[in-house]
C-alpha cells in the first residue's frame, strides 16, 4: 500500500445536453497545452468520458492545494474556464488524498 503527501483534484463535469462529445474533444485538445501553462507544482492529469450518460472526470495531482488555488487565478486558467462554460451544465469538484493503491505487476521480459 502507497500514500502520498501529493494532493488529487477531482472534477467531474456534467455536460449540457447533447455537448458531451464536443466537451471531451475540447478539453482533451486542451489538456495538451496544460504542461506549458500549470508548471511546477502540477504533476499530472487524466480525463475519463463517461460511458453511460453526459458526465466526464478530470483527475488531476498537484503538490498542494495551494498551487492549484494559484494556477485558477492565472489569466490563461481563466480563459480557458470561460471558453468551457457554454459546455458545462455543472460541476463539482473537490480535494482528495492519497491513502493506499494497488497495481498490476509485470515480472521483466528477457
Amino acid at each position: 500500500m502507497n500514500s502520498s503527501k501529493s494532493i488529487v483534484w477531482i472534477n467531474i463535469f456534467t455536460a449540457k445536453p447533447g455537448k458531451l462529445d464536443e466537451l471531451v474533444s475540447t478539453e482533451a485538445e486542451e489538456l495538451l497545452n496544460f504542461k506549458d501553462i500549470a508548471g511546477p507544482g502540477w504533476i499530472s492529469s487524466r480525463w475519463h468520458r463517461s460511458v453511460d450518460n453526459n458526465k466526464a472526470i478530470m483527475i488531476t495531482t498537484f503538490e498542494s492545494i495551494e498551487y492549484h488555488k494559484r494556477l485558477l487565478e492565472k489569466a490563461d486558467i481563466i480563459e480557458h474556464i470561460n471558453k468551457m462554460k457554454h459546455l458545462i451544465e455543472k460541476t463539482e469538484g473537490g480535494y482528495y488524498t492519497l491513502v493506499g493503491s494497488v497495481e498490476t505487476c509485470t515480472s521483466p521480459k528477457y
